[in-house]
């Protein structure tokens, strides 16, 4: 090969080196330009329907717009990328040799002027190229130890990644259940309110027939203040709980406002959608359970394995390190090539790797209390979750049985009411009764969903969606 070739091939390599990747993260950088400098896109975005999704499909919808999902599935993709680096420096006695190989290229042009005898310029210039193959031999194991250290690592991303899809799960369970009560209990005020104002009109019919005093209506006309008011109330608090579910689905006001992303479906009361089946473990299987499949328990493991690879990198570092060198050289219109073998050790560094292999040991010690932290942790979340879910469905069944009591007692005073054996006082505090009751039985029945939602984030279990209408009358 003759030395302009030998010049054009390693400029070649220097040119092309990295031209992808740089392609890339110049892509990667006009992407994002907009949103660093507060820049609107001016495309508009799409209306979203979601009227007829299922808590499953919602879920599943939340899981592809939500930005911490997102920013988690990227912090795998970097602890995977942290890892290919590891790799990169492997030494020759490795699992991967292929990484061991260093290449370099080098390319240059130097010249200098001088004076001959005459006192007369001349410039002279040569050319120069390179070639350089450095391999690490071998390491006592610190490449080894600090790969496994990072494997850990990427299992712990990946189980954040599993943890941040928990917690969207369990945002998006919360926020739809406490939603689907809010619709109901405004329904149950709007017919608390359509009742008042019709006894209020047959309070003044009446009043009009000389069958009842202004008193009675007047008290009727405050019953129905009290209810409209009641109304209010409810249909603030649905605005509260849609708003927190657009945010727990990572929708913004421009795909679209509550009713018209995901509208009231109408009798609520009539119509539950139930989101899971009942349980009805105890503490202590569930925590068994969850000792072992829960997400935080299972990042808190594997930093405690990464902590333990460190302590093994640590103490390989204060070990020698073996390379080898090979290298080609051309200076026109020179060629040379040179080879060697080094070994290298540090004698005195102030104590600095040993106190690093100290530093490591407590670190590791530290991420152990971790764990036993996180169990007791665990161990808190599993007994409170387990007891709410219990009181949730007492409360039920007792609401249950409280709601048709209410209905029969309302049903009475009303027939006694038309007969004239029961006053509007006793009328009115049935009708209260039976609003109260059918309000709990609706509260205890979504709190219930709420306390199942939850169990599935803290033990690791798969959400197992029971959907179907139920009768809730």
């Amino acid at each position: 090969m003759s030395s302009g070739k030998f010049l054009v091939v390693v400029s070649s390599l220097l040119a092309v080196a990295g031209c992808g990747t740089i392609f890339n993260a110049r892509e990667a950088q006009l992407a994002v330009k907009d949103k660093g400098e507060g820049v609107c896109s001016d495309a508009s975005s799409p209306k979203l329907d979601l009227a007829d999704y299922s808590l499953r499909e919602l879920v599943d919808f939340a899981m592809t717009n939500r930005p911490s999902m997102t920013a988690a599935a990227l912090a795998v993709v970097d602890a995977h990328l942290a890892l290919r680096e590891i790799e990169a420096d492997a030494p020759l006695v490795s699992g991967t040799p292929w990484n061991a190989p260093h290449l370099g290229a080098s390319a240059g042009y130097s010249a200098a002027s001088m004076a001959d005898h005459r006192l007369r310029s001349r410039t002279t210039g040569n050319a120069s190229a390179g070639l350089s193959l450095d391999i690490l031999v071998y390491d006592f194991g610190r490449n080894r130890a600090r790969a496994n250290a990072q494997v850990e690592r990427v299992l712990s991303a990946e189980y954040a990644l599993v943890s941040e899809g928990y917690a969207v799960f369990e945002e998006v369970s919360e926020a739809y259940f406490t939603l689907m009560a809010r619709d109901a209990l405004l329904e149950v005020a709007q017919t608390n309110a359509a009742e008042c104002a019709l006894r209020l009109k047959q309070a003044q019919d009446r009043f009009d027939a000389g069958e009842a005093k202004r008193l009675d209506v007047t008290s009727a006309k405050l019953d129905l203040s009290q209810a409209i008011e009641a109304t209010i109330v409810a249909s603030n608090d649905v605005v509260t709980a849609g708003a927190a579910m657009m945010k727990a689905l990572g929708i913004d006001v421009t795909r679209g406002t509550r009713d018209e992303v995901f509208p009231a479906t109408g009798n609520a009361l009539g119509r539950v959608m139930r989101g899971f089946a009942r349980t009805d473990y105890g503490v202590e299987p569930a925590f068994d359970f969850a000792r072992t499949n829960a997400p935080a328990m299972a990042i808190a493991r594997a930093r405690l394995r990464a902590a333990s690879h460190e302590v093994d990198c640590a103490v390989a570092d204060l070990m020698p390190s073996v390379s080898a060198q090979v290298g080609l050289s051309w200076t026109d219109p020179l060629w040379a090539w040179h080879w060697g073998v080094s070994a290298v050790q540090s004698v005195f560094e102030g104590f600095r790797k040993t106190t690093a292999v100290d530093r490591a040991v407590v670190q590791m010690e530290s991420a152990a209390t971790e764990v036993d932290e996180a169990e007791q942790q665990l161990s808190l979340q599993v007994e409170t979750a387990i007891a709410v879910r219990d009181n949730a469905q007492k409360a039920l069944e007792t609401a249950r049985i409280s709601l048709a009591n209410a209905q029969e007692n309302l049903d009475t005073v009303k027939t006694q009411y038309h007969e004239g054996d029961a006053s509007r006082v006793d009328f009115t505090m049935a009708l209260t009764k039976y609003a109260d009751a059918l309000g709990k039985r609706v509260s205890a029945f979504y709190t219930g969903q709420i306390a199942e939602s939850k169990l599935f984030s803290i033990l690791g279990r798969v959400p197992e969606y029971d959907e179907k209408e139920l009768k809730e009358n």
